[in-house]
């Protein structure tokens, strides 16, 4: 990777007689992400169904197109059930960047458990046992295309104004990550409801464009 320790610049350096001229303006290392998010759906990625034991459920949800799902953004899982599921489910699938990750979830009967990982596509759920009447959507939780460590280093804007009451998650930097631990790069989740016509723009400072972790955070699990 290409480092440049006074940081890239734009616009004149020298005269064209060769003395020196102004340095030109710095490029700030600021990754805008803008985005309009669609409303989140309950049960998108799993229509409500029952698993007599362990094992895959149905990916089947409005979402799905031949047994995967592929979301708007990347954003969050929730699992919730309509009775007294306990099952552990997993959800495999890829970020943004298409690399391989999966999150582990617990139910909690009919209580909605929001997952921490950004997922771009889902491919699998597994549960661990027996589960009944569960089912699995999307939630308002929105992933960072670029490793944040501190909310300093992100500023949002949301539905038209900046926002400083939604809830920012740094990056994990859990080394070797793993399904329980967070989102690798971080995420953020504004203070009211994604409906398809609010724009979430963040603007991320690259805080160390260096390394691939310090750009794109650890290896997913």
């Amino acid at each position: 990777m290409t480092h440049f320790s006074d940081g890239v610049r734009a616009g004149r350096n020298f005269a064209n007689n060769g003395t020196a001229s102004q340095p030109g303006v710095f490029m700030s290392p600021i990754n805008v992400y803008d985005v309009v998010p669609v409303a989140l759906d309950a049960d998108g990625i799993c229509a409500q169904q029952t698993l007599a034991g362990a094992g895959s459920a149905l990916i089947n949800g409005a979402l799905a197109s031949g047994g995967t799902v592929t979301l708007d953004v990347p954003r969050n899982v929730i699992v919730d059930a309509v009775g007294a599921a306990t099952a552990v489910l997993t959800v495999t699938g890829t970020d943004v960047y298409g690399i391989p990750m999966s999150e582990a979830i617990t139910l909690n009967g009919a209580t909605a458990v929001a997952g921490k990982k950004a997922f771009k596509t889902i491919t699998s759920v597994a549960a661990s046992a027996a589960a009944t009447d569960f089912f699995v959507g999307t939630g308002d939780v929105f992933g960072l295309p670029i490793r944040a460590d501190s909310r300093n280093y992100v500023q949002t804007a949301w539905n038209s104004a900046f926002d400083t009451t939604g809830t920012f998650v740094a990056a994990v930097t859990t080394s070797p990550a793993t399904t329980t631990t967070g989102d690798v790069r971080g995420t953020f989740a504004p203070a009211d409801a994604a409906d398809a016509s609010k724009r979430l723009t963040l603007y991320v400072f690259v805080a160390d464009d260096d390394t691939q972790t310090g750009l794109y955070g650890v290896t997913q699990a």
